[in-house]
């Protein structure tokens, strides 16, 4: 027989005079050996703590081991990349086109479900919150805590679990809510302030889709700012997961949110600021195909008597400026990149927004639709967000006229009706852009980056105009025309380059996102006017349009430490 017949120990504890003495006692009761031949009193304690680690601490310390290994990785990582001179994902040098999405920042990675856990809740950490928090209205308690691990980005299915947490304190959270409020929501004003600061401070109200568009804005916010930099990507991350899982909840649900759109809206806006163009693109074409769903191209329309909709004017101006905000993002990336438009113009009928003061009172007066706008003479103000819809749809039929001119160009050798709807693009640009400057002068709107987004958005269709002009055959009719779009062309291009650079005052925190796009038109037209007139310029002239183009690349580069839109179009260049 192999081991031990009987076992090396009697059963029970050994008395404590044994233990003191480091003695192996023979567990006789009521007095041991030992005792006994001392002739002293035997006592056994039979509540001793029994040996070993404490239940659930080796869990926690192979979980908090992972954490640190994690931040460890990437730490080594950041400094690689900043040796590199890749950090904030902008190369010092420009790379090929074909690495466009290699410079930019992975995104954190949540995919920790297979590690194990500790059973008594999450590590404590050094830099958590405080044994007490002043309380305040604004302040936002409900959130939970943001992990801040770093790697790639989940896929919908995985659950983020919270290895190494970064506790966000309430005032924190109020910080960037007002942020987001100081810089994110002039670019896009779609939430009433009241109603927002109502549903956020209501933990016992606030729906699945709201604390996810609650999770967007604090994503957003941080692109805005570089004191929260180091949470951006845990909390995109976050974003991100919730946004995915209410398209697997609701895949089979009739019904969408508001807040839903609104949500990926501003991840769209995230995402081409911080991430890379692809990502922002696919992310856009989610948020019209929302659009679409909800039939916010269709909330003014006559209705059906008994068939009108239960939101009251406050609501319906929300979900009229979500949608105006998403059909400005589509033609921003049409005109980017010449594609078709997803949103159709022609079926639109959702009124403009009223202006934003009112819609902040509660006062929401009701607007003419885009199509009166359109062919109305009224030297009236519109909202921002208004002036810059009605900018970006003169752009954009500008691009699709050129676009038709060039259809038209390969079945017949004239184009129909070329001449008049280029008159008519021009008139209505050229009043637009009257009315602009009557009712917000180009001296005065440092305040505003929407309206100084749609003077350079006026600017970008005057540029198209030329260029389609620049399109054909000239000849000794034709010649002093394109001369003459030429120099408007110029003029356009160097009050984009004169206004970026004014903008530096303002800070470029508070810029469009987009406002790289009309900068790098502005950069093509200078080059293109230099190579086609470089023989008929002046010294003089030729210096100031060599000076606008440097400017105009400056501020490009000024505006990738915080826009990565504008190391995407310097790799352009």
């Amino acid at each position: 027989m192999y081991g031990r017949a009987e076992p090396r120990q009697q059963p029970g504890y050994a008395c404590e005079e044994c233990r003191k003495k480091k003695l192996r006692c023979d567990r006789q009761r009521p007095q041991c050996g030992a005792c006994a031949n001392a002739q002293i009193p035997c006592e056994v304690n039979d509540r001793r703590v029994p040996r070993g680690p404490k239940k659930g601490s080796i869990g926690a310390l192979r979980s908090r081991i992972v954490a640190l290994e994690r931040r460890l990785s990437t730490s080594q990582a950041d400094d690689n990349d900043t040796a590199n001179g890749h950090e904030l994902g902008l190369a010092t040098e420009s790379p090929s086109k074909e690495g466009i999405s290699i410079q930019f920042p992975l995104v954190p990675d949540w995919d920790m479900s297979q590690q194990e856990q500790p059973l008594n809740g999450s590590i404590p950490l050094a830099w958590g919150p405080p044994a007490t928090a002043p309380h305040s209205p604004l302040l936002f308690s409900e959130l939970p805590v943001i992990p801040t691990i770093a790697a790639s980005y989940p896929s919908p299915k995985q659950s983020p679990v919270s290895v190494g947490d970064v506790f966000i304190s309430d005032l924190s959270k109020a910080d960037l809510i007002q942020l987001y409020f100081d810089r994110v929501h002039p670019i896009a004003p779609i939430f009433n302030k009241s109603k927002t600061f109502g549903w956020i401070n209501d933990a016992s109200i606030i729906s699945e889709p709201q604390q996810c568009l609650q999770y967007a804005m604090l994503t957003s916010a941080t692109a805005f700012s570089s004191q929260f930099s180091g949470l951006q990507d845990a909390i995109y991350a976050k974003t991100r997961f919730m946004l995915d899982q209410l398209d697997l909840n609701g895949s089979d649900s009739p019904i969408c949110h508001i807040e839903h759109l609104q949500a990926w809206i501003l991840i769209t806006f995230y995402e081409f600021a911080k991430t890379n163009y692809r990502r922002g693109w696919l992310s856009a074409g989610r948020v019209f195909r929302l659009v679409q769903f909800l039939k916010l191209y269709d909330l003014d329309s006559p209705r059906v008597l008994g068939t009108e909709g239960d939101d009251n004017a406050i609501t319906l101006e929300e979900k009229r400026r979500t949608f105006w905000v998403a059909y400005c993002l589509d033609r921003f990336i049409s005109v980017s990149e010449g594609s078709p438009m997803t949103l159709n113009e022609e079926v639109v009928f959702t009124r403009l927004p009223c202006p934003d003061d009112d819609f902040q009172r509660g006062l929401v007066q009701q607007e003419p639709f885009l199509a009166e706008t359109m062919t109305s003479a009224d030297m009236r103000p519109y909202a921002p967000l208004a002036e810059c819809v009605i900018l970006i749809t003169i752009c954009s039929r500008a691009l699709t006229h050129k676009q038709i001119y060039t259809i038209e160009t390969l079945y017949s050798n004239i184009p129909l009706d070329f001449t008049s709807r280029h008159d008519w693009l021009d008139g209505i640009l050229t009043r637009r852009l009257n009315n602009l400057q009557v009712n917000y002068p180009s001296l005065t709107v440092a305040e505003n980056p929407m309206i100084i987004y749609s003077y350079m958005i006026a600017y970008s269709a005057i540029m198209y105009l030329c260029r389609i002009i620049e399109t054909l055959s000239i000849s000794d009719q034709s010649q002093s025309l394109v001369w003459e779009y030429q120099d408007r062309g110029l003029w356009a291009a160097q009050e984009i380059s004169r206004m970026a650079k004014e903008h530096e005052y303002l800070g470029y925190f508070r810029a469009h996102t987009f406002m790289p796009l009309p900068i790098y038109l502005s950069v093509v037209r200078l080059r293109t006017h230099l190579e086609v007139r470089k023989g008929d310029l002046e010294k003089d002239e030729m210096e100031n349009v060599e000076n606008s183009l440097h400017s105009s690349i400056e501020a490009l580069q000024k505006l990738q430490s915080v826009n990565n839109l504008s190391s995407y179009y310097l790799q352009l260049l």
